[in-house]
């Protein structure tokens, strides 16, 4: 989801209740707080030599050590804090939105949305996982590509025999190492 749909959801159900579920059944607790909205820029170069460029939003989600029971994040109070963001400087409207949380039973991860549920009392953000890739052999056309890409099947590997009076015994050249 792009960041300015997500801003958009947020504007066509104010004072709704947001709420993030980062893995089934698991929620961020209803007292978090939005603590920053980053513009992430990535200039990688891949595995191939391919140079690769792209950018996201991410929304640290945060939850203060004691409880906060009178806390709760609500569409339009996000909405506020990408407006005070916005004035200091503009969030990547067009960019991938996620989502950067952790706990002590959850590691920290930058989470994409994986879908939403809204109802008229509430809107779930449930957070999926992004998987890593190799874009190297993703770009490959054919199966030689695939092969030749640097993350293609891994060769199988000779099996030594090792052999002389003395098996442990590995002198360079005897092509036991």
């Amino acid at each position: 989801m792009k960041t300015q749909e997500f801003i958009s959801l947020l504007e066509k159900h104010p004072k709704t209740p947001l709420f993030f579920e980062y893995a089934p059944g698991q929620y961020v607790r209803s007292d978090y707080h939005i603590t920053e909205v980053k513009n992430v820029d990535f200039d990688t170069v891949d595995c191939g030599g391919q140079a690769n460029k792209w950018s996201e939003t991410h929304v640290q989600l945060w939850e203060n050590e004691a409880l906060e029971p009178d806390h709760q994040v609500d569409s339009s109070k996000a909405l506020k804090i990408f407006e005070v963001v916005d004035k200091v400087r503009p969030t990547y409207q067009d960019s991938t939105i996620k989502f950067e949380y952790g706990n002590r039973s959850f590691t920290t991860a930058i989470l994409p949305i994986g879908e939403i549920e809204l109802d008229a009392k509430k809107i779930v953000v449930k957070l999926g996982v992004d998987q890593t890739a190799c874009k190297a052999k993703d770009r490959a056309q054919t199966a030689e590509e695939k092969a030749q890409a640097c993350c293609g099947p891994v060769p199988s590997k000779k099996s030594i025999v090792l052999t002389g009076q003395d098996q442990n015994e590995c002198t360079p050249g005897s092509g036991c190492c």
